[in-house]
């Protein structure tokens, strides 16, 4: 991930911010709609509390994107908490397209190719880390 990119994440937050109750569902919306089989994922699961932790997530990442050890040990622990959920690494093609679905809702206007390009880097790193750690407790 370049310097431009990482500025642009940043830059852009704020913006995600203001859109998240609805921006999160958003994302829920779309991955159900590409993997209809991910709603068991989340049988129990409270969604005023699941859209706050998607949030809060992605704060943190973005807040650490500049120094990305400091995230990975949080990402490493979504990910062992995931595999109990029935979390694989097919998930997370999927997720990443939802994902870039809430952000260009959240972003309006403001979205184009280079903050497209720039919340994909993000996402590679952070699927790669959640996905090794799938691969290693498997």
């Amino acid at each position: 991930m370049t310097e431009s990119q990482k500025n642009l994440v940043k830059q852009s937050f704020p913006k995600v911010l203001a859109g998240t109750i609805t921006g999160a569902s958003f994302l829920y919306e779309k991955l159900f709609e590409l993997v209809p089989d991910s709603k068991k994922l989340f049988e129990n699961t409270s969604w005023d509390r699941q859209n706050q932790m998607l949030i809060s997530a992605i704060g943190k990442i973005v807040k650490s994107i500049d120094s990305w050890d400091t995230i990975k040990p949080d990402l490493e622990a979504i990910a062992t908490r995931h595999i109990n959920y029935g979390l694989s690494p097919e998930h997370f093609a999927y997720f990443g397209q939802a994902l870039i679905h809430m952000l260009k809702n959240s972003l309006g206007d403001n979205w184009n190719t280079e903050l497209e390009d720039a919340w994909k880097a993000v996402y590679q790193n952070v699927s790669e880390v959640m996905i090794g750690v799938i691969f290693m407790k498997s």
